[in-house]
């Protein structure tokens, strides 16, 4: 039987066409659509970030770039550039819009209908930050009929905050997806000069100042000077394109004397070969939704020791949470990898049921399943 969304113009629009999370969940439901549901799919990027652009290449994903010139500027260059975003819609015109991240979802609220759009879903994909203006935000919202959330608490951020009635919003779990690179196989510790018997952490974070490096990397001071005298050489890996935060994570590597016990590894493209050399994950943050990095460590077989966010604590779940520390301490962030390090049978165990938890809840197939029928839904009820 023919799909309902065949031939359905749909346009993607995200910040990047990076290896965020958003981007990625984006550009596997993108995927899906395309082959699966052969619609007419279409990405927009705000940024030049454009790791993903081999992988759209390789299956015939159209995707262009769009200079949003005026982002942080008068209101006038905002208003400036949303009439040039309605333009492009019309352009490409465009049946549904599929906006991934806040100013994506509060520019795609404001302007659908403009632009001749006939559905708009807002994929709400953390806990509410990088607020848009109440004022732009409010008349966005009142413009949006569907709502999609990773998370319970993005959608409770969706409901309790931003007022939206409950009835439109869904949550609809990440996918994960660890298939190999192309890319040739890459032996980390041998390029690093890490030694076989090191213990060997790692965390997957672009380097902003959304995520809390610095609590890492002070822990990790306190995991070197207690782990090397009595089991192991300690070494963190940081695996992230560069942020704002990179010059302040270079420095404190500095002032803690880390250098050579801390490695900036850039932007990893093939994740799960990484995690094939590491024994631990590890994630610092100030706030999550679900973050892809988390799953995608639990999918590798990995234990996680990360900060206590809602976000992360579904992630996990009940095995996970007795390993999840008080945001931004780092005395309590070493203690429990301290733990880990000394308990190998401890970790395989954890690292298998994760593993578990995210092949039964957090598979692709899932959520591009729950993503699609409410696609389908929202077309069927307004195309």
């Amino acid at each position: 039987m023919s799909s309902p969304l065949r031939d359905v113009r749909i346009l993607f629009v995200l910040p990047s066409l990076g290896l965020g999370g958003a981007e990625r969940q984006a550009f596997l439901l993108a995927r899906h659509l395309l082959l699966e549901e052969r619609a007419a799919v279409r990405l927009i990027s705000f940024t030049r970030f454009d790791t993903l652009a081999a992988q759209c290449e390789a299956i015939g994903l159209p995707y262009e770039f769009f200079d949003f010139t005026h982002k942080y500027q008068s209101r006038t260059g905002h208003i400036v550039d949303a009439v040039r975003f309605i333009r492009l819609v019309r352009r490409r015109r465009a049946q549904i819009l599929m906006p991934y991240c806040m100013f994506q979802n509060v520019l795609c609220g404001l302007t659908w209908r403009a632009g001749g759009a006939r559905v708009c879903i807002w994929n709400q994909r953390d806990e509410g930050r990088s607020r848009m203006g109440r004022w732009l935000e409010t008349i966005a919202l009142h413009q949006t009929p569907r709502y999609i959330s990773n998370s319970t608490h993005g959608a409770a951020f969706l409901t309790d905050t931003l007022r939206v009635a409950s009835d439109r919003v869904t949550v609809v779990h990440n996918g994960v997806d660890l298939s190999s690179s192309a890319a040739p196989p890459r032996e980390w510790r041998t390029e690093l000069g890490i030694p076989a018997n090191a213990f060997l952490a790692c965390m997957v974070a672009n380097l902003h100042f959304k995520k809390d490096h610095a609590t890492l990397l002070t822990a990790w001071r306190t995991v070197v000077d207690r782990l090397e005298p009595t089991v192991a050489p300690a070494h963190l890996l940081l695996a992230g394109a560069a942020g704002d935060a990179r010059d302040a994570i270079v420095q404190q590597i500095a002032d803690l004397s880390l250098g050579g016990r801390v490695h900036i590894l850039g932007e990893v493209r093939d994740v799960a070969g990484l995690f094939r050399h590491v024994d631990l994950s590890v994630f610092s943050s100030f706030a999550e939704g679900i973050p892809n990095a988390v799953l995608e460590s639990m999918s590798a077989g990995l234990a996680v020791v990360a900060t206590d966010y809602p976000g992360i604590r579904e992630a996990v779940g009940t095995v996970g949470a007795p390993w999840l520390v008080r945001p931004r301490d780092p005395h309590d962030l070493a203690e429990r990898i301290l733990l880990a390090a000394a308990n190998p049978e401890q970790r395989a165990e954890l690292g298998r049921a994760g593993q578990e938890r995210v092949r039964t809840q957090f598979s692709v197939a899932a959520m591009t399943a729950g993503m699609t029928r409410i696609v389908r839904e929202e077309w069927q009820r307004r195309g």
